[in-house]
């Protein structure tokens, strides 16, 4: 399952701040609410980066457990590049986790923001960030996720080149992976719902006016 990132069009958001007699408030509401949409869109690519390397390595993955003990060099081989697809996923994590802090820090500039001429401009900028903040704060239950996901294939990779291991013990390990795999598609899933919760207060900000 796919992260959703990207809140509404930039251009609709900056359509509706365009206006010339916009107040103070607004002018710094959209000029943060594009920092924060520019960050989301890197995290976006690196999402992407990781849906490509998660297909290549699944697809190797298939290949390598139908390998018989005789093809010791081949299976060898595949776990070495399974091994090498795992670092550079783990590497891109580590981006997303980067990237995902800059919009966060981006965001946290509603702190700052002059106060609102209106009651409903001051309550939606409030409802906006406390929804930006449970939102990263699920962002980081979503990496953690992912991370012991990595942790338990990286244990199957060993797994399927150990002469000792028993037929048992792989199963275990790969059920193991399909249980996390679970995990992480439902913590996804809260997360994506969470994105929609920003999209409707980043709404709710364009009608203060009206």
């Amino acid at each position: 399952m796919r992260k959703v990132f990207l809140f509404l069009p930039i251009w609709l958001m900056l359509m509706a701040g365009c206006t010339p007699d916009k107040d103070q408030f607004q002018h710094g509401l959209d000029s943060i609410l594009e920092d924060v949409q520019n960050q989301e869109k890197d995290i976006a690519d690196i999402d992407n980066q990781l849906k490509d390397l998660e297909k290549k390595e699944q697809a190797l993955f298939s290949k390598t457990v139908e390998l018989n003990i005789e093809d010791r060099e081949a299976l060898e081989n595949n776990v070495m590049r399974l091994r090498t697809l795992l670092d550079e996923r783990e590497d891109l994590l580590d981006d997303e986790d980067k990237a995902i802090l800059a919009a966060q820090e981006a965001s946290e500039q509603l702190r700052d923001l002059p106060q609102s001429e209106t009651e409903k401009g001051t309550q939606a900028a409030a409802d906006l960030k406390a929804a930006l903040e449970k939102r990263y704060d699920l962002h980081h239950q979503v990496a953690v996720t992912y991370r012991e996901l990595l942790e338990k294939q990286r244990e199957v990779y060993d797994l399927l080149i150990d002469e000792n291991v028993k037929r048992v013990q792989l199963e275990e390990s790969v059920a193991e992976v399909n249980e996390q795999r679970g995990k992480l598609t439902d913590t996804i899933r809260v997360f994506n719902q969470s994105t929609q919760e920003v999209n409707s207060a980043l709404e709710e900000t364009q009608k203060t006016e009206e």
